[in-house]
């Protein structure tokens, strides 16, 4: 069957029980990221997608464990806690100014009446290299390890580590600026505890197999710090006084400090800072026409974002060429971090207000470039409805992901070259 819009582009039969292939009229793009874990598009069966990264970066693979990908090579992400595929992973550039992420035996890192060893009971880290055991020694001192001077500038951070208990039920992430600030963390009930008053959205994250992942976002102003790690009493326990118990013990691995308000994925080190480049997604020129409609469309996206607190991020973008485009966007994350919204021109409106931890959804949108008009729904909600300013009809380009502000696990992204019923949007995203 040939698609009556666009000579010579042909569909493929409808996989099962796929509610976005059961309807009346069928896509002219539809790469399934999560299913496929390739860059290809369903409907022609090609690859139309131009990708880039120009340095390796890390993925959870299918079996739970951190791999590197290669350069230019693109990372199909999954949930490491299930081993579900999430989908494309698409991330701003990041660089990891701790030295030293995984050798904590290295003069990089020392310790205060504590000893550090690489354990001999078979305990694996998440990249499935044997652990590091943190045990604390007999005395009153505070038991921790502690870096030397690391230096993420006069800028805002995240610090990251994977811990697993080996004993330790409460940890305690230090750093030290002028003064001292901290962030407790339960390894047991898997939540953050008390904060100092210059650490802000605190995550513990399930990474399997009893390894968490700790991150702090950090408004800063001084550019060279102290960080430290130690096991402390409780998940209310103070810098000044934290009680401490001989024998407490946990595994360590992957220490980050980034610039930025959330952790990105892993960024290896061993004796330099290391910068993973950006994920640069597109389709242009004739990968692009072939199966767009400049008169009218839907497009549609599953994904998973993690929000930052204070960025912009479009996702998909599509745009005209220019020096300031005109662009369309399925999901706007506002300044500030108060919603997904759908937008068209200059105009639009909000889905949903959502907080800074990651969220999954589905989206749609469909358009009118002769009427001026456009609808989305999220999840199966009433769809909301917007006016152009004017018709976008000249757009060459979509980005899957160029916009910083969010790390994105991109499940599916499709494209029907017509405007699908506000029934139909309802239908697809629930």
């Amino acid at each position: 069957m040939t698609l009556a819009w666009k000579s010579g582009l042909v569909l493929q039969s409808p996989t099962t029980n796929d509610p976005l292939l059961d309807l009346n009229t069928q896509p002219s793009l539809d790469l399934q990221f999560a299913t496929s874990k390739t860059l290809d598009d369903r409907v022609s069966g090609q690859n139309l997608i131009t990708f880039s990264r120009s340095t390796t970066g890390t993925y959870v693979d299918s079996n739970g464990v951190i791999q590197t990908a290669a350069i230019d090579a693109p990372r199909f992400d999954h949930d490491p806690t299930t081993n579900a595929s999430l989908g494309l992973l698409v991330e701003e550039s990041r660089t990891n100014v701790m030295l030293y992420s995984e050798d904590f035996t290295n003069t990089y890192w020392t310790t205060q009446n504590g000893l550090t060893d690489l354990n001999t009971n078979g305990v694996l880290n998440p990249k499935g290299d044997q652990a590091y055991l943190y045990t604390a020694n007999s005395g009153s001192a505070r038991k921790r390890l502690i870096t030397a001077n690391t230096t993420p500038g006069a800028v805002s951070f995240v610090f990251s580590v994977y811990i697993k208990s080996a004993g330790a039920r409460y940890v305690q992430l230090l750093w030290a600026p002028t003064g001292f600030d901290y962030c407790n963390f339960d390894l047991v009930a898997g939540t953050p505890g008390t904060k100092g008053s210059g650490i802000s959205n605190p995550k513990i994250t399930d990474v399997g197999d009893g390894w968490y992942r700790l991150s702090m976002y950090v408004q800063n102003t001084t550019p060279t710090q102290i960080f430290s790690i130690l096991a402390v009493d409780s998940a209310s326990a103070t810098f000044a006084a934290p009680a401490i118990y001989t024998g407490e013990a946990f595994y360590l691995f992957g220490t980050q400090v980034e610039a930025g308000a959330f952790p990105t994925s892993y960024i290896p080190t061993s004796g330099s800072t290391v910068t993973r480049a950006a994920d640069v997604v597109s389709i242009t020129g004739s990968n692009f026409s072939k199966w767009y409609n400049q008169s009218e469309g839907t497009i549609f996206a599953e994904a998973k974002m993690s929000f930052a607190l204070s960025q912009t991020s479009k996702f998909p973008d599509i745009y005209t060429s220019g020096t300031f485009p005109d662009r369309l966007w399925s999901f706007y994350l506002n300044n500030g971090g108060n919603g997904l919204t759908i937008g068209a021109d200059t105009h639009t409106a909000i889905l949903e207000t959502f907080s800074s931890s990651p969220q999954s959804f589905k989206v749609a949108q469909a358009l009118s470039n002769t009427s001026l008009t456009y609808s989305a729904s999220k999840d199966g909600a009433t769809p909301l409805t917007g006016s152009m300013s004017k018709a976008i009809t000249d757009t060459s380009s979509i980005s899957i992901g160029l916009q910083v502000g969010a790390v994105r696990h991109i499940a599916r992204l499709t494209y029907y070259p017509y405007r699908l019923p506000d029934a139909t949007l309802q239908e697809i995203t629930s």
